[in-house]
């Protein structure tokens, strides 16, 4: 998954604002950020954003459903 624009970047912000458990990025090299921290979410944002292609993983199937509501947003 990525971010192309700020747009997408503000949905996503506000998705995980309504996440409640730990949402992870795992980028290619193995770097593991969970969102829902403060001090690894800029970060994860971050990779998001870059050129690499990182992996999201959802603690919790509700978290699952509000990921997938933003990626049929940003589609």
């Amino acid at each position: 998954m990525k971010i192309c624009n700020k747009e997408e970047l503000r949905l996503f912000e506000d998705t995980l604002e309504q996440c409640r458990d730990s949402v992870l990025v795992l980028t290619p090299e193995g770097n593991q950020y969970d969102l829902k921290n403060p001090m690894e979410k800029y970060l994860g944002i971050a990779s998001l954003i870059g050129n690499e292609d990182p992996e999201l993983y959802a603690s919790s199937y509700a978290d699952e459903m509000k990921l997938f509501r933003y990626l049929e947003k940003t589609a």
